[in-house]
């Protein structure tokens, strides 16, 4: 096990302060199960305890104190026979009875050194199973069986010096801070002499009066421009406020009561979000800004209380990423750092009870969350925001030697990702709606800062950025939302086209969408296909009442995901009307496994069994390096676009059902949809499709599905609807706001068959108040084809035919070579005629005139409208 920096400083603050004054509890090493006294070896005079792997996979005890409270480390040393590079386990258990499954803290350790080594392991850094509390530890094992390990024959570990220890945190100390200065940057002159005389506490005064004061780096906005007030304004909401200073804390829709002291790894409702989520120190932004607009000194004596406690208390990881923690996941740390510290800092940096030792600890917190960014990147949408936030230190600190470093790094990171992290579509990688704008917003984020600082960024950064802003505009649905896709809700995305056009002045359908198009240019386009997303968008036009529907036939994800493939939403004339269940909070609710599930989507199960997509090693395995290869075609009257799902159905997939979704969008007016099941086997099966509709009550007419404002017509099958339903499955639900659900009415079809199967239906919306002109929708016998006749009031009639397999599709002396086909009459007069993926269509042997739809396979197509 290398030393890292932060562990050097350990030992450094160890020396310093003395053993002696460490309090410390030594742990008997009598009563071992597994291990046995070692006579002849010991550790600074100590005895030993052998652990031969060979003969034992693990050794315990419970002779240990129950209440570690007291302390933040256990200590112990370890002799190694030989460096195996196998790994074995630390536990320590903290049963909870009224739990499912075992309770404990752990810690992984690689035998990668011989002869004697020290550990010193803070309690803070051991990965937390189900609910263990240090006021009740059990038993102490170490372990080379399970979580992935197996015993080596090899591994002759001896145990020596356990202990349990409350070493304070080693943090910056304040020699340590001035060795970090540049003492040559303009302004610290006095700063420099101070240090130079050896006046360490002047130095720091003045080091404090030097950030209290000066006029750049800046934040967003001018930190010593705060207003003035002789009195407190009138109209200034500081409710939230007001509960801080009395230690009442929000988090994730919950308010806890704490006593004098914040307990910064607190987890009230059993949700680890909730911890995490109070870790980002919003509630110090609340504060500041009750601050500007009050002007009353409590709200920074407690934001300096609050800060100062959990800087000292919360220490930074010594050993490890802090991801397993509640208080130092590297997420955390780029959103503290990047977004609530320095929004905090600007804030209360003129207020005299932000005090030099005060804004000296956070400079200290500031660099602290740099290194341990520099240390521990991940990948996805967190190292977004922990690059965000190494930028935004190393931006706002230029004083501190490491600062360009930070911005180097946090730039050659940000860029990188602009390209693993978005696809050449504009979708980031974990297509979830949500995520994207996460990413999204601290990429710009970095940017931003470092503009607003002149600090160079690379010349085709924004440009690289305005993907992701194009595909916000391309999947955008007319009222100016995205719909929730994967972990999603609704989102907005006029205000991020509205930023986006201050980069990209020329673009005026980016304006467009932002003003509701009041102002700018309405988009050259309208359908599209985003190959590498697999998002197959179907539209009319971008006025608040055309019609849109989005097709997911795209990959998993690389993150958040939900088992939605060839899911589709839609939405016409100012509703939202067939839906996508948004995410649910990150807990084990049943609620939070339906928003993953495949029967919350607008898709089909298989014999009552979901999707199933996840389990690969790796997650970079969801992640394409080439489009699926999904089909498309487009024109100014028609859509039309197929994708498939093979992966298999049930938890090990046993279940193998390749389903393939065709869609033909009659534009402006209404979609067929024609779901082709082909099972491996030749058993029946249950095939269940659903379409969770937002628009009220939803009554079976005749075997029509109908709501307000759409209205759906299966083809021969059985229908049903359900809403609110908890048992036997959940069912016919969607989020409302928080942890609160809302019945949702969902149509279900199902067909019951064995061999190759067929479902179809077609989904006509309407305006409120309009009737639909469909009268009725009936299946037609043709040839290598499943024929859909759809008769309308007034005499039209529209036939769709969706080729089944290979040959001429025919009836009666109609013939043709076409993948699909439509065709509209009226009377004895064809009004119109399309082959999608054919050439021609014959009647006695001659020629109707058609247009022909070119199928495009999208794995091979070239991307449309790059930057």
């Amino acid at each position: 096990m290398k030393l890292s920096y932060a562990w050097v400083l350990l030992i450094l603050s160890l020396t310093s302060i003395g053993r002696a004054e460490v309090n410390t509890q030594a742990l008997s090493l009598s009563g071992w199960e597994g291990g046995a006294r070692a006579p002849g070896i010991a550790y600074n005079g100590a005895p030993a305890i052998r652990w031969d792997q060979g003969k034992s996979p693990s050794v315990s005890t419970t002779d240990i104190p129950y209440d570690w409270r007291a302390f933040s480390c256990v200590e112990f040393a370890l002799h190694s026979a030989k460096a195996t590079e196998s790994n074995f386990m630390l536990i320590l258990t903290s049963e909870k009875p009224e739990t499912e499954g075992d309770d404990y803290f752990s810690m992984r350790i690689t035998i990668d050194w011989t002869g004697w080594r020290e550990f010193v392991m803070p309690l803070n850094e051991f990965s937390v199973s189900r609910q263990p509390t240090w006021s009740k530890i059990d038993r102490i094992t170490f372990t080379a069986e399970g979580w992935g390990n197996h015993p080596n024959p090899e591994a002759v570990i001896h145990i020596s010096d356990l202990k349990l220890t409350d070493i304070p945190s080693p943090g910056i100390s304040d020699v340590e801070l001035f060795g970090m200065l540049n003492l040559d940057y303009p302004g610290l002159e006095n700063v420099r002499e101070a240090i130079e005389s050896g006046n360490g506490k002047l130095a720091k005064q003045l080091l404090a009066e030097y950030f209290r004061h000066r006029q750049k780096p800046v934040w967003k906005f001018d930190a010593h421009a705060r207003p003035k007030h002789d009195s407190r304004p009138e109209g200034v909401n500081t409710v939230d406020a007001d509960r801080f200073l009395k230690h009442e804390m929000y988090s994730q829709s919950h308010w806890q009561q704490f006593g004098d002291q914040i307990d910064w790894n607190l987890n009230p409702i059993d949700y680890k979000e909730w911890p995490w989520q109070l870790n980002r120190h919003h509630a110090w932004v609340i504060l500041g800004r009750a601050y500007w607009d009050t002007g009353e000194e409590k709200y920074a004596k407690e934001f300096v209380a609050q800060m100062t406690d959990w800087v000292t208390r919360c220490h930074v990881p010594v050993m490890s990423s802090g991801n397993s923690s509640y208080t130092w996941r590297t997420i955390e740390a780029g959103i503290r750092s990047g977004q609530t510290l320095p929004e905090a800092y600007s804030r209360f940096i003129t207020s005299p009870s932000f005090t030099d030792d005060a804004i000296i600890l956070m400079v200290k917190s500031f660099a602290e969350h740099a290194r341990h960014l520099m240390k521990w990147p991940s990948t996805g949408n967190w190292l977004a925001m922990e690059a965000n936030g190494l930028m935004t230190t190393g931006v706002l600190f230029p004083e501190l030697k490491e600062s360009a470093e930070w911005r180097k790094t946090a730039t050659d990171r940000l860029y990188a990702e602009l390209d693993k992290q978005v696809y050449p579509d504009g979708a980031q990688i974990e297509l979830s709606t949500g995520y994207h704008q996460v990413s999204l917003d601290n990429f710009l984020m970095a940017y931003q800062i470092a503009e607003l600082n002149d600090v160079p960024m690379p010349a085709d950064y924004v440009a690289k950025l305005g993907k992701m802003w194009e595909y916000n505009l391309k999947a955008s649905m007319p009222d100016g939302t995205l719909p929730g896709l994967n972990d999603a809700g609704r989102i907005n995305i006029r205000i991020t086209l509205e930023r986006a056009f201050k980069y990209f002045p020329d673009r005026k359908d980016f304006e467009w969408v932002a003003t509701g198009g009041k102002e700018g240019q309405k988009p050259s386009f309208d359908s599209i296909a985003l190959p590498f997303s697999g998002h197959l968008l179907m539209r009319n036009g971008w006025e608040p009442n055309d019609l849109y529907l989005l097709f997911d036939a795209g990959p998993f994800g690389y993150g958040h995901q939900h088992e939605d493939a060839l899911s589709i939403v839609l939405y016409a004339y100012g509703k939202y009307l067939v839906v996508d269940p948004g995410s649910y909070p990150y807990d084990s609710s049943q609620w939070r496994k339906y928003v993953l599930s495949t029967r919350a989507h607008n898709t089909i199960m298989v014999d009552g069994l979901e999707q199933h997509r996840r389990g690969l090693p790796n997650r970079a395995d969801y992640v394409l390096s080439k489009p699926l290869p999904n089909k498309w075609a487009s024109s100014d009257d028609f859509d039309y676009a197929v994708g498939t799902y093979s992966d298999g159905y049930g938890p090990d997939n046993a279940v193998k059902v390749t389903h393939t979704r065709h869609i033909f969008f009659v534009k402006p007016e209404y979609w067929v949809i024609v779901d082709f099941l082909n099972p491996s086997d030749d058993k029946p099966h249950k095939y269940e499709s659903m379409f969770h509709v937002d628009d009220g009550e939803l009554e079976i007419d005749g075997g029509t599905v109908c709501s307000p404002n759409l209205s759906i017509f299966p083809v021969g099958l059985d229908a049903k609807v359900i809403s609110g339903q908890e048992k036997p499955t959940v069912q016919g639900w969607i989020i409302q706001s928080g942890y609160t659900m809302r019945p949702l009415p969902t149509a279900v079809f199902t067909k019951e068959a064995s061999g190759p199967t067929v479902m179809a239906y077609v989904l006509y919306p309407t305006a409120l108040g309009s009737k639909c002109p469909i009268s009725s929708v009936f299946p037609f016998e043709v040839s290598n084809a499943l024929g859909i006749a759809i008769r309308f009031a007034g005499g039209r009639v529209d036939c769709f035919t969706q080729a089944t397999g290979p040959g001429k599709v025919s009836r009666l002396d109609y013939e043709s070579d076409s993948f699909a086909g439509y065709g509209r009459t009226r009377g004895e007069i064809t009004e119109k005629a399309v082959l999608v993926g054919g050439t021609k269509i014959t009647q006695g042997g001659k020629e109707i005139p058609a247009e022909v739809l070119k199928i495009e396979d999208l794995s091979q197509t070239e991307l449309t409208h790059k930057f």
